[in-house]
């Protein structure tokens, strides 16, 4: 994942903040509502709050969600897996508002609580569809209905949504077709095709799945992605995110990858936000020449280096580089297969790159004083 860096430093600082709110058991409250007494109005309640207390984080089959997209999807509620650990952690639900449209419901949620000093804590504000299915409401993402107002241009085996206002670039869509036909070949997979969403930022793509709001919104605006299934979320690069594409195409064959060794050969071979391995690996040798004091034997332990770049990127891609150097791409997929903890990660590195743990310190400073 190539996300939003600044957003999910504030997703994991606040994680365990919220796995305390279970205690709240995800009630569901009401705004104003009108028509309450509805009849229609009143399903939709009651299907919304059954959904909410069937444990949706368990990914699990559900009654009340439509059976099409969840034969679809493995991860059908698209809305679920956009948080860390999950939109359902426990976070209590407040509908702000419940519209039709025909047979159609419109309903918009807010997931937030209070804090002791009455400060509103809003994670997010996303919306729901509900349509009829042999007669009775089930729950729809709003994606495939967002997605009708924006362009779609089909390039060999991706399908590229964007908005009006971009000029589609059939150059780098062929680019990225050519990385897919590469990137399959050389690990022996078969290409399979996607759902590829573009806009210029990443706050468009996350309307357009029907969220209003997340934590982490705003801010400067810089390229980031993300890969979920058989789709990929593109914010400010247009056709050619390679790195959310390695995902999308390798990570469901090596189910078990180790984040590190998944995010560290995405980096190696397609980058990262906008940004070569090179170009992260000079920004990490500028920073960590002015901190000497941090222990690069302990690689695993280190997280955001700044909102730019992230150490599974620069020092990932690093490693998978030299793993590469080592063995090409049969020892990639080697690698691919068999870490899967961080003590194989370790253990690989001292096995085919010859570097004990105890030397990763000061091995690694010195490979990024090339950069």
């Amino acid at each position: 994942m190539d996300f939003h860096l600044t957003a999910k430093k504030h997703f994991i600082s606040t994680l365990f903040l919220f796995i305390g709110l279970n205690t709240f058991g995800q009630k569901v409250t009401y705004n104003h509502l009108v028509d309450a007494s509805h009849g229609p109005t009143q399903q939709i309640m009651a299907l919304f709050e059954n959904y909410i207390g069937s444990n949706p984080q368990l990914k699990a089959e559900n009654p009340y969600w439509n059976s099409e997209e969840q034969a679809t999807y493995k991860n059908f509620d698209f809305l679920e897996e956009e948080f860390e650990p999950s939109l359902y952690m426990g976070l209590p639900a407040h509908v702000l508002s419940i519209s039709f449209k025909e047979d159609v419901a419109f309903i918009k949620v807010q997931f937030s609580y209070c804090k002791a000093d009455g400060t509103p804590y809003v994670l997010a504000i996303v919306n729901y569809l509900a349509k009829k299915v042999k007669g009775k409401y089930r729950l729809f993402n709003r994606l495939p209905l967002n997605r009708q107002s924006w362009n779609c241009t089909t390039v060999g085996r991706v399908d590229f949504y964007y908005p009006d206002y971009h000029e589609f670039n059939y150059e780098k869509a062929g680019e990225l077709n050519v990385f897919i036909n590469n990137l399959c070949v050389n690990f022996g997979v078969k290409p399979k095709p996607f759902d590829y969403y573009m806009a210029a930022n990443y706050d468009e793509i996350q309307v357009l799945k029907g969220i209003d709001y997340y934590l982490g919104m705003g801010g400067v605006d810089r390229p980031s992605g993300k890969a979920a299934e058989n789709k990929v979320y593109c914010g400010g690069l247009g056709e050619f995110y390679a790195h959310e594409v390695f995902h999308v195409q390798l990570e469901e064959h090596f189910p078990e990858m180790h984040f590190w060794v998944s995010e560290g050969i995405a980096t190696f071979l397609g980058g990262s936000r906008g940004q070569s391995l090179d170009w992260h690996l000079k920004k990490t040798n500028d920073f960590l020449a002015q901190n000497p004091k941090i222990d690069l034997s302990e690689l695993l332990t280190l997280k955001n280096l700044d909102s730019e770049t992230a150490y599974h990127y620069s020092l990932g891609g690093l490693i998978a580089r030299k793993f590469w150097e080592t063995g090409k791409y049969p020892l990639l997929k080697k690698i691919m297969a068999t870490v899967k903890t961080d003590a194989d990660y370790y253990k690989a590195i001292e096995t085919y790159l010859e570097i004990p743990k105890d030397k990763l310190n000061h091995y690694l400073r010195d490979q990024l004083a090339h950069f």
